[in-house]
C-alpha cells in the first residue's frame, strides 16, 4: 500500500511538471524543470534496483509539497511583463580584464596544483594525489587559498564571451576562455565545477535559441555520463583500488550519487533534532561575519556521514531549511526560491545578456536540488558571479538627436 502511494506521488510530480510546462508554454521553465527532475529521481528510486534503504512516505510527501510550493511561487511572476532593454547592451572594459586575469592566472594556479599534489604522494597519479590532498581524506586539507577566486573569474569570462559571441559556434576568444575554465575545473577535481560550467553554458545557448530543447536534453545526458563515469575513473572514484575510498562498481556509485541523498534525508527526518533558526541556511553570512571579527557561530559546511547503507553526507536541498525552520518553513523557502527563479527566467526572456547569464547560472542549483543545497551554501560565489556579470555590460549609448 505504501509503495502504491509513493508511486502515486511520483506520478503526481511528473503530472505537475507537464501542467507547469503547458501553462508556461515552455518545457525549460524552472517551474516545469524542478518537479520533472524530482519525478525522474523518484521514478528511479522506486522502480530501479538498488541497495539503498526504503524511504518513508512522509519524506516523499515533503518533497512533493516542496515542489508544489516552488511551482506556486513561480506563478507569481506571470502577472509581470518581461523587461525590454532600451537600445541594447554592450560589453565594458571589465570583459577583457576578466579574460586576461583568468588566462594569466592559469600557470600560477597550475603550479599551486602541482605543489598540493606533491604533498600527498600516495599514488603515482598526480590528479588522484591532488584530489586526496584537497579533500583531506588522508591528511590535513590543502586549499588553493586566494587563487581559488580565479575559478569564478574564469567561468564568468567564459559565459560572457559565449553570450556575446556568434550565435552559431564559438568565437576563438570564447574557445580559449572555455579551455581555461575546463583546466581550472579539472584542477579543482570536483565534478560539480564541470556540472556548473556546462549547465550554465547549455542554458545560455537555450535562452539565446542556439540549441533546441530536445537536442540539449540528449547532449546533456551524454555530458553527464562522460563527466560522472569519465572523471570517476580518472580520479579513481569508480573502479580500481584507492587509498581514500573503497571502490564501488559503476552502478553502485551512480545509485549512491543520484539517489543516496534522498535516503539520507529520510534518515535525518527520523532523528527529530531541535531547530537551528538560520545557522545552516545563512552559514555564509555568519562565516563572513566571523572573518570580519564578529562573534558569529559558524556550523560546519560538510555534513556528517550517514549509512544508507553506503556512507553519504549529502541530504538534498531541503536539509538546511529543515534544520533551521522545520518542514513548514522548508516548504515556504522553496516557494520563495520558485518566485526568484521565475523572476530571473522572466528577465532573461528580454535577451539582456546579464539576465541570460545569471539565469543560466541559477539553473545549476535548481538541477542539483536532488543532491544538496547549492543556493545558500554557495551564497558568496553567487554574489561574486552577479557582481562580475553586471560589471561586464552596460546599456549601449545612443547618439543624441540634433
Amino acid at each position: 500500500m505504501q509503495l502504491a502511494l509513493q508511486i502515486a506521488i511520483v506520478v503526481a510530480l511528473l503530472s505537475l511538471a507537464a501542467g507547469a510546462a503547458t501553462y508556461a508554454r515552455d518545457a525549460a521553465h524552472p517551474m516545469a524543470l524542478l518537479p520533472a527532475s524530482w519525478g525522474l529521481v523518484g521514478s528511479a528510486y522506486l522502480l530501479l534496483p538498488h541497495g539503498l534503504r526504503q524511504v518513508g512516505l512522509d519524506t516523499w510527501l515533503l518533497i512533493a509539497a516542496a515542489c508544489l510550493a516552488f511551482v506556486l511561487g513561480s506563478l507569481s511572476s506571470f502577472s509581470l511583463a518581461a523587461p525590454t532593454p532600451r537600445g541594447g547592451f554592450e560589453s565594458t572594459p571589465w570583459r577583457p580584464v576578466l579574460f586576461w586575469t583568468a588566462l594569466l592566472g592559469l600557470p600560477v594556479f597550475a603550479q599551486r596544483a602541482i605543489a598540493i599534489a606533491d604533498s600527498a604522494t600516495f599514488t603515482e597519479s598526480t590528479l588522484i594525489n591532488l584530489r586526496i590532498a584537497l579533500t583531506g581524506e588522508l591528511d590535513d586539507t590543502q586549499t588553493y587559498g586566494v587563487l581559488g577566486y580565479l575559478i569564478p573569474v574564469a567561468f564568468t569570462s567564459t559565459l560572457v564571451e559565449f553570450a556575446t559571441g556568434e550565435r552559431r559556434g564559438l568565437t576563438p576568444r570564447a574557445g580559449v576562455a572555455l579551455a581555461a575554465s575546463l583546466a581550472y575545473a579539472v584542477m579543482a577535481t570536483g565534478r560539480t565545477y564541470l556540472f556548473l560550467l556546462f549547465i550554465a553554458l547549455a542554458f545560455v545557448a537555450l535562452l539565446q535559441r542556439r540549441i533546441r530543447p530536445a537536442t540539449l536534453a540528449w547532449a546533456g545526458t551524454a555530458i553527464v555520463g562522460v563527466l560522472f563515469f569519465g572523471l570517476g575513473w580518472l580520479f579513481n572514484k569508480i573502479g580500481g583500488d584507492s587509498p581514500n575510498v573503497n571502490a564501488l562498481s559503476a552502478a553502485e556509485a551512480l545509485s549512491l550519487y543520484l539517489l543516496g541523498s534522498v535516503a539520507a534525508l529520510d534518515v535525518w527526518m527520523a532523528a527529530h533534532v531541535p531547530l537551528d533558526w538560520g545557522l545552516n541556511t545563512l552559514r555564509s553570512v555568519f562565516a563572513v561575519a566571523a572573518v570580519l571579527g564578529a562573534p558569529a557561530q559558524v556550523v560546519p559546511l560538510v555534513k556528517d556521514y550517514v549509512f544508507v547503507p553506503d556512507p553519504t553526507n549529502v541530504y538534498t536541498v531541503l536539509l538546511p531549511y529543515l534544520q533551521d525552520f522545520g518542514q513548514f518553513g522548508a516548504v515556504i523557502v522553496m516557494g520563495l526560491l520558485g518566485g526568484l527563479h521565475a523572476l530571473l527566467y522572466r528577465a532573461a526572456q528580454s535577451q539582456d545578456p546579464r539576465w541570460v547569464i545569471l539565469n543560466a547560472l541559477a539553473m545549476y542549483p535548481l538541477l542539483m536540488q536532488f543532491f544538496q543545497d547549492q543556493y545558500f551554501s554557495l551564497l558568496t560565489t553567487w554574489v561574486q558571479f552577479t557582481v562580475m556579470v553586471m560589471l561586464c555590460f552596460r546599456r549601449r549609448r545612443t547618439p543624441a538627436l540634433a
